[in-house]
């Protein structure tokens, strides 16, 4: 994430979104190596000095990307829910996101770049915590937040959210590896998917299949 912009000082968005659209570009062209402050100061158009303020190394610059991705993914998320319709709305909305991220010729080209990231001395854990393991977090916490509403029977959310993820995501990253292409990257694709995913995985976890009391 950016860091907390000076007191007195207005926060510009465009030089945050400049930046990481320049990291994503270095990334996917160059590889992880050629992910410095000083090319990415000057692929943003930035001073080095703007640059440190808000990111103060390449390891922040790379989880800020990937948090980025993971926001976007899940901000179906968080609006307010209106009853199990909401629910169904709200996870349809949610794989359609995930299913546009991952069918992407862009995230092909990051996966590609991810297996160069160690030797580039990035840490993986950090790029794990603030994409993938984010967005299970915050899908484990919206199939809480409706099992204890009533809308849903989710007493794991946790594992729940793990199976919603490998229902949504099935072969895609695999193909992505492949290069094979990719046929859920258009909306109406995505979109048919995702209604048949979440039927199925609302069945499962449907509020008529809570145990009842004898």
């Amino acid at each position: 994430m950016p860091n907390a912009t000076p007191r007195g000082r207005p926060v510009d968005r465009r030089k945050d979104e400049a930046i990481l659209r320049a990291v994503r570009r270095v990334l996917q062209r160059d590889g992880p190596s050629a992910v410095t402050m000083e090319r990415i100061a000057h692929e943003a158009a930035v001073s080095k000095a703007t640059l440190y303020r808000r990111y103060p190394s390449r390891q922040a610059l790379l989880e800020a990307l990937v948090n980025r991705d993971a926001e976007r993914v899940f901000r179906a998320l968080l609006q307010p829910t209106a009853g199990p319709g909401g629910v169904r709305t709200q996870l349809e909305a949610f794989v359609v996101d995930l299913a546009g991220l991952l069918c992407g010729p862009d995230h092909r080209r990051y996966l590609q770049a991810l297996g160069d990231l160690p030797r580039a001395g990035v840490d993986l854990q950090g790029i794990w915590r603030r994409g993938p393991a984010q967005a299970h977090g915050r899908l484990a916490a919206f199939l809480a937040s409706a099992h204890a509403n009533g809308h849903l029977h989710c007493d794991d959310p946790a594992a729940a959210a793990e199976l919603l993820l490998g229902m949504a995501v099935g072969l895609d990253l695999v193909r992505s590896l492949y290069r094979v292409p990719q046929q859920r990257y258009r909306l109406a694709a995505r979109r048919t998917h995702a209604e048949y995913v979440v039927d199925l995985f609302l069945r499962c976890y449907a509020p008529e299949n809570r145990a009842t009391d004898p």
